[in-house]
């Protein structure tokens, strides 16, 4: 988390003190044990779990490429049970939801899975509704880890149709030789007939295949989990290539397009 007034009140929540700043001018990094037993919920494409905070480090302003106090937490979870299965596994990118009662809750995939032709068809189908105009340079791949030319298809839990989240990445061209990347992410049926963006389509023009520009970030679909009141959160990273360090993690509400919780992707901290 990087944020001064988020590090300043966690810091006196656990220490007692108001003195962050000038702790931090004395020592770059501060670490406090969190012996109340602070709890959150933490999201994942496993799903949504309970855990409890025992361990925040703070890092002074710039020490992890932030202009600003990065917080750094540690959270432990409790073992087995059915929050077992909804623990995230190491080395994933995971969003903690710290002002709301900790909840359990499972990864948002009852619908049946797609082949993986379907699932590329779905995803060159999303991405030519966002742009009709222009012609697809190639088709996409199916890797959430890949800058253009590609997408993801999430299952989703739905009532009766099945439902699924559609990420992608892809590349235009258009009549007079323009190429562009448009990127998005929606929610439909395999038909497109209840279909809506969540993210609706933004455009970055390329010069030489590059952006060169600050514009619109991009958008990778990592999951998808079910929330506490039974919505639908989709877990996206925000990738934003001109300024890295405004790249964020986030959970997204489905239908209401909000973002619910978010954290920066591009520190490092020593």
């Amino acid at each position: 988390m990087s944020d001064n007034r988020f590090a300043r009140d966690l810091y006196k929540d656990l220490s007692g003190s108001g003195r962050l700043t000038d702790s931090l001018e004395r020592r770059p990094l501060l670490a406090v044990d969190a012996r109340r037993g602070r709890t959150a919920t933490v999201l994942s494409a496993n799903g949504a779990a309970p855990a409890r905070l025992t361990l925040a480090r703070f890092h002074a302003p710039e020490t992890c490429g932030s202009p600003e106090i990065v917080t750094e937490m540690v959270f432990a979870f409790p073992p087995g049970g059915a929050t077992g299965h909804s623990t995230p596994t190491s080395h994933v990118t995971v969003v903690a939801l710290l002002s709301t009662a900790a909840f359990a809750g499972g990864a948002g995939t009852s619908s049946p899975a797609m082949s993986r032709t379907n699932a590329l068809d779905l995803v060159s189908r999303v991405a030519e509704r966002a742009e009709s105009r222009a012609t697809l340079i190639r088709p996409a791949a199916l890797d959430p880890d890949r800058s253009a030319d590609a997408g993801e298809v999430v299952p989703l839990r739905a009532p009766s149709a099945p439902r699924y989240a559609v990420g992608f990445r892809t590349r235009f061209v258009a009549t007079g030789g323009d190429t562009a990347l448009i990127t998005g992410v929606a929610v439909t049926d395999p038909q497109l007939r209840a279909f809506h963006w969540v993210i609706k389509p933004l455009r970055s023009r390329l010069t030489g295949g590059m952006i060169h520009a600050p514009g619109p970030s991009r958008y990778s679909l990592r999951g998808a989990i079910t929330g506490e009141g039974g919505g639908t959160l989709l877990l996206l990273d925000e990738i934003a290539d001109v300024s890295p360090r405004e790249s964020r993690a986030t959970a997204v509400d489905a239908a209401t397009r909000q973002v619910v919780t978010a954290q920066p992707l591009a520190l490092r901290c020593p």
